[in-house]
């Protein structure tokens, strides 16, 4: 039991260690790993080390004997039984909740999960189209690309889903929602290496700046394009945000808006 308990808390320490260093996939490989049957061999191996500690304290040599059998079975049988576990067909989730718990389990696993977000972001539900659309903008395959460097290089690059994704995020430009339209402009937007240039995005974040700086209210709006005029320089967006620097009340909104507006 000791041994099932280290599995698992392998498996957290994976996960905590990948999201503070930006690496969400990190427990990937992991999870593949029990999957294939390792799921089963850690419990063995431990009953294994359990048998032949009991064999060492022993009073007879029958128990002796039998004991350390009994651990050499346990330790040899993960090498024979390999007890795979198949994930199930999931059902197309029906409810804006069971869509949105679908749209975070789905972000970090393979790439073929990430694809299925791209139907939840035409959903009818405003809401639902939100978590999607930002989802499609941060998820494993753009960590995997915008996070790539020489040492650990993109494996996801090639992939299909990535012009899938793009192009539900530039169809998502043009949604009726305001949070949509600019949840799909950041995404494209923070994403150069994944996407592009899209300067039709850079325009979508310009055009919440100048509409925030209009009405003179703090909005959400205005912090998500500020997060991206922050990233990849662009003349609008830098004059956008030097703009609505000089005419928000907000002092923390001015702060953000005064670094975004400066040129690296």
């Amino acid at each position: 039991m000791l041994a099932a308990l280290v599995m698992v808390v392998a498996g957290w320490l994976l996960l905590a260690v990948g999201r503070a260093f930006g690496r969400p996939d990190a427990a990937t490989g992991y999870r593949e790993f029990l999957a294939a049957g390792a799921w089963v061999w850690f419990p063995l191996w431990g009953a294994a080390l359990g048998s032949l500690k009991a064999a060492v304290g022993a009073g007879s040599p029958a128990a002796k004997l039998g004991l350390l059998g009994l651990a050499l079975g346990l330790a040899v049988l993960p090498l024979l039984w390999r007890p795979q576990v198949e994930e199930r067909e999931e059902r197309a989730p029906a409810t804006p909740q069971a869509k949105a718990r679908a749209v975070l389990r789905w972000s970090y696993r393979s790439a073929d999960n990430v694809l299925k977000i791209v139907a939840i972001s035409r959903d009818p539900d405003p809401r639902v189209r939100e978590q999607a659309v930002l989802a499609l903008g941060r998820n494993r395959v753009v960590s995997d690309i915008e996070g790539a460097t020489a040492l650990r290089p993109a494996t996801l690059l090639g992939s299909p889903v990535r012009d899938s994704l793009r192009m539900a995020l530039i169809a998502a430009l043009g949604d009726p929602v305001p949070v949509v339209r600019a949840e799909a402009a950041r995404g494209l937007w923070n994403a150069p290496r994944t996407f592009g240039p899209q300067p039709a995005a850079a325009e979508t974040l310009a055009g919440v700046l100048a509409r925030a700086a209009d009405a003179g209210s703090v909005e959400r709006l205005a912090w998500l394009a500020l997060d991206a005029a922050a990233g990849p320089p662009d003349s609008s967006l830098k004059r956008a945000a030097g703009h609505f620097a000089q005419v928000t009340a907000d002092t923390a909104l001015r702060r953000r808006a005064l670094e975004a507006s400066r040129w690296p």
